[in-house]
């Protein structure tokens, strides 16, 4: 089975409180408004690409984010719902690379590409082990 460039999967997701840019501060002077925080939109935006590599994944094997490069365009409401549409745009070598696309009921919130490759769990954690010396 092979991906074909244009393959496109979306996930739906209703913005909640602890979603809010607001509940994501690291310190007391940070003042972050009460809108869907960027870092969950990527995060929603990877899973969405993601969710696409799933029934290419072999046993132990996961995919993992590369590279992100988007646009977060417009603030979206505790409540309302953003939905992530990826589209596989093709390779890069061993990478696979998607654009990306978040509504919300508004329409349009966010944009960019997208950057995943598969791996094996063992030879990520393995590496990552590796780094700090376990």
């Amino acid at each position: 089975m092979e991906l074909e460039i244009g393959t496109k999967d979306s996930i739906e997701f209703k913005v909640e409180d602890k979603d809010l840019a607001k509940n994501l501060q690291i310190s007391p002077e940070d003042n972050f408004p009460e809108v869907f925080a960027t870092a969950r939109m990527v995060a929603l935006m990877e899973c969405s690409a993601a969710k696409i590599l799933i029934p290419f994944l072999e046993e132990g094997q996961l995919s993992v984010g590369v590279e992100v490069n988007i646009k977060h365009l417009a603030p979206t409401l505790s409540g309302d719902v953003a939905i992530s549409t990826a589209t596989f745009e093709g390779m890069e070598g061993k990478l696979y690379k998607f654009s990306l696309e978040v509504v919300d009921s508004g329409g349009v919130i966010g944009t960019g590409t997208h950057t995943r490759a598969i791996v094996t769990k063992d030879r990520l954690m393995s590496g990552a082990n590796k780094r700090v010396g376990k």
